[in-house]
């Protein structure tokens, strides 16, 4: 797997780019299981698969199925929150935000939304620029500053919206199924007595299924940030802090796995009403055959009724080795189901 790296065109010829995503490997690996000949397109990062004279291709974690009009409805997160209303999913109440906007537009955006609010990247990934429980002024214009920042087009746009009081899955999912349901859990330690918040992280970070870049990773290692300190601080805790014997502390606000959260398998356990939810939730952006839904919930065991849960975002180009490689959980072969997206007649032959 040594040649999993995309490259790029220089004036000395071509030159080592980046590595492939972990997903990304997962589904060659998957498919040289099948027989499938591969190759990464030089000077792209589009990796082409060959099946009995048929090729398809993906990019990153995008088949070739899924339509530039899907893209584009998922990469603008309000477009997203528009369609999913009409078709009457639950989505947190939000505004769009521009640079353009005036001092009595952003003021009347605030007194309108019930706190606390979320503020965050119109377009953003891995969690970063997002503000979680802003409920002052102050803090809401300090938390549009920071999303705005995730980019330098000026006519950015960044989304406010109200934050609603539950937890938060992922749900990856087909226009036909549901492959697997993760619940995300923010980074934290457990406390023992003994070790200082530091060496517990330094301890949690060792662990296999954690790397610093998440190369052939699924989790990411915590990173003992200023986000991460102003965090502690704000439960009156430091690095230098003994938790006692059992006590679970929370390092970060938000949930995903790429600021160091834990992905723990909920697949089995999800209520019916939530496979349903997913499915039309696909089914409304034209074009797109593959997501991750971000998906928030108060108990997502039960009926989820429209008061009871929310969809965040759609993703268009999800990484599903999580879903693979759980921190706690069952291996729900992501991956394969790619590759049977890819390829139907795969699946058909491999009953």
């Amino acid at each position: 797997m040594s040649k999993l790296i995309y490259k790029y065109y220089s004036p000395t010829g071509l030159k080592k780019n980046k590595n492939l995503s972990n997903s990304s490997r997962l589904v060659i690996e998957e498919a040289e299981k099948h027989g499938i000949v591969w190759k990464i397109i030089p000077g792209t990062q589009i990796v082409t698969l060959t099946y009995r004279g048929i090729e398809r291709s993906y990019y990153h974690q995008i088949p070739s199925s899924t339509t530039a009009l899907a893209k584009y409805a998922c990469n603008n997160k309000k477009m997203t929150s528009n369609l999913l209303q009409q078709a009457g999913i639950s989505v947190p109440r939000g505004f769009r935000v521009t640079h353009e906007q005036s001092d009595a537009d952003l003021a009347e955006i605030f007194d309108s939304l019930e706190k606390p609010l979320v503020v965050k990247p119109g377009d953003g990934t891995w969690g970063e620029n997002i503000t979680l429980s802003v409920s002052t002024y102050e803090q809401y214009l300090e938390a549009i500053a920071m999303a705005f920042s995730y980019s330098t087009k000026k006519k950015y746009t960044i989304i406010v919206e109200e934050m609603f009081p539950g937890e938060e899955y992922r749900v990856l999912v087909t226009r036909d199924k549901v492959i697997g349901v993760l619940k995300r859990i923010p980074a934290n330690v457990t406390g023992n007595g003994t070790d200082t918040i530091k060496q517990l992280i330094i301890t949690k970070n060792a662990e296999e299924i954690r790397s610093a870049e998440g190369i052939k990773k699924t989790h990411l290692k915590i990173r003992m940030d200023k986000k991460l300190k102003e965090n502690l601080a704000n439960q009156a805790l430091s690095l230098d802090s003994v938790v006692e014997d059992g006590k679970q502390i929370f390092l970060r606000k938000i949930s995903n796995i790429s600021q160091g959260g834990d992905a723990i398998d909920y697949t089995d356990k999800v209520h019916p009403s939530v496979n349903e939810i997913a499915l039309t939730a696909i089914r409304t952006i034209p074009g797109l055959s593959f997501t991750g839904l971000d998906f928030m919930s108060t108990d997502i065991t039960k009926p989820q009724t429209k008061d009871r849960y929310v969809i965040l975002e759609i993703n268009d180009s999800p990484g599903f080795d999580i879903h693979d490689y759980p921190y706690v959980g069952k291996n729900r072969h992501a991956a394969r189901e790619f590759l049977y997206l890819l390829f139907p007649e795969l699946k058909e032959q491999t009953k």
